[in-house]
């Protein structure tokens, strides 16, 4: 499939930074092994496709290099990807009035401050019914539908008013609560408990002690993950002890640090349970 480019908004616009020991989107940690620039690539290329699919229409990328060059790319809700040749076009500021050139400009319209969004404050109108189905799938024990609907919830209102927003950390909050609860993909649930944690320290999300919950349980899933699947966890280490190290808890971090020199001390990885199953 060839995208057109031109039918592509300007907005968002994602930036993917790789570097030696990892790879972020805006910011914020992907997880894919430490050191290897081909799959932190895939990483990072198949979280935006999961944004893309959410808004269901191709998105804007910047991947930046370890080496300092940066690509304009299209990645299509399919996975797709196409490498521009052109950068991508800058979104122009608002026009400001009397600007000095002599010509006549638009008469200047009164800025009214939206009222402060408090925290736990409840969705705009427009988004109230996907999160009353959300609330009732989950008290029907449908997860998964509740988990769909959060995850849409939160693009919507990302793309509305912005990640580090109440209302936007609000349901990412929901959704990494959903996900642990159902505990069937441990590597998936440590990564989005991390994200959320990050997410709501840079965004000064209240009350803080949710934070440090949701930190605690990404370190405990994590624990889990390490006595099941320890090549995974080996991972997820790096980006677990960066999150822990800017919330500051060195003693969880000492915690991680420890187990992975054990774990790599040793001449091969503990095979997880997975793989030994149905061997005799």
């Amino acid at each position: 499939m060839t995208t057109d480019a031109g039918q592509v908004p300007a907005t968002p616009l994602y930036t993917i930074t790789l570097t030696g020991s990892g790879v972020s989107i805006d910011g914020e940690p992907v997880g894919a092994p430490s050191g290897d620039l081909p799959a932190a690539r895939l990483a990072a290329l198949a979280e935006i496709r999961v944004r893309a699919a959410l808004r269901g229409r191709p998105v804007r990328v910047t991947a930046k290099e370890p080496d300092g060059s940066a690509w304009p790319l299209v990645v299509d809700p399919d996975g797709h990807v196409t490498t521009l040749s052109v950068p991508h076009p800058v979104v122009p500021p608002p026009a400001r009035v009397g600007d000095g050139s002599g010509r006549s400009a638009a008469p200047a319209v009164p800025f009214v401050p939206e009222p402060a969004v408090t925290w736990g404050a409840p969705l705009p109108a427009a988004h109230q019914e996907a999160w009353a189905r959300l609330l009732a799938a989950h008290g029907a024990g449908d997860t998964a539908t509740a988990i769909a609907l959060a995850e849409r919830t939160e693009a919507a209102l990302e793309a509305e008013y912005g990640p580090l927003h109440p209302y936007t950390v609000q349901v990412l909050s929901a959704r990494a609560w959903l996900v642990l609860g159902r505990r069937d993909d441990l590597s998936a649930t440590v990564r989005l408990l991390v994200r959320t944690a990050l997410r709501r320290r840079r965004a000064g999300a209240e009350p803080r002690s949710e934070t440090a919950q949701v930190a605690g349980n990404a370190h405990a899933a994590w624990r889990s993950l390490a006595a099941t699947d320890p090549r995974r966890a080996l991972e997820l280490s790096g980006p677990l002890t960066d999150m822990l190290e800017e919330l500051g808890w060195p003693g969880h971090t000492q915690d991680v640090v420890r187990w992975v020199e054990e774990t790599t001390r040793q001449p091969t990885l503990p095979e997880d349970s997975a793989s030994s199953e149905g061997r005799t």
